[in-house]
């Protein structure tokens, strides 16, 4: 890609990146629904395998000093219908305390039916992840497995978690 630079004045070829120093505390994702080019726009209705949970981001953290970014999915922002001059909005959010997810359409809630799997489907748009706290993380380092018993911890998790 050409990119006009101020110091040389010229054409040059380039690439574009950006890293992440820091992630928030609610993760906001707004899936591309919608295509649009010269003559014709149009909703993209592709299923996407988003994960519901331990969506981790540290590979994509440039600071060493956050310890682990691990998300889960707290609520789906769904746009049902074929154009973009029309649609109806619903949405699906987790119950935290009890892990249970209600679909939320105009003044009805209800029991979201098939489980957490049911999120998934192809009027998702947006999506809202929390990030775990670190008491919260189940991550055992694997130097601090045991030898004999890879499934057995010799520390706390508050050890644990100073390592991480």
């Amino acid at each position: 890609m050409l990119r006009y630079c101020p110091k040389c004045k010229d054409l040059k070829e380039a690439t574009k990146k950006f890293d992440l120093w820091t992630l928030p505390h609610v993760l906001v994702i707004h899936m591309k629904r919608f295509s649009y080019n010269r003559f014709f726009r149009d909703k993209l209705d592709n299923k996407i395998d988003f994960p519901t949970r331990q969506l981790e981001l540290n590979e994509f953290v440039t600071n060493a000093n956050v310890g682990h970014q691990v998300y889960d999915l707290i609520g789906v922002v769904n746009h049902w219908g074929r154009g973009l001059g029309g649609g109806h909005y619903t949405s699906y959010v987790k119950h935290e305390p009890t892990g249970k997810w209600y679909d939320f359409d105009d003044s009805r809630v209800s029991p979201l039916q098939g489980g957490e799997d049911a999120v998934k489907t192809s009027a998702a748009y947006v999506l809202f992840y929390r990030r775990r706290e670190r008491t919260e993380i189940n991550i055992v380092p694997l130097r601090l497995r045991s030898h004999t018993n890879p499934d057995a911890v010799e520390s706390s998790v508050d050890d644990q978690m100073d390592t991480i």
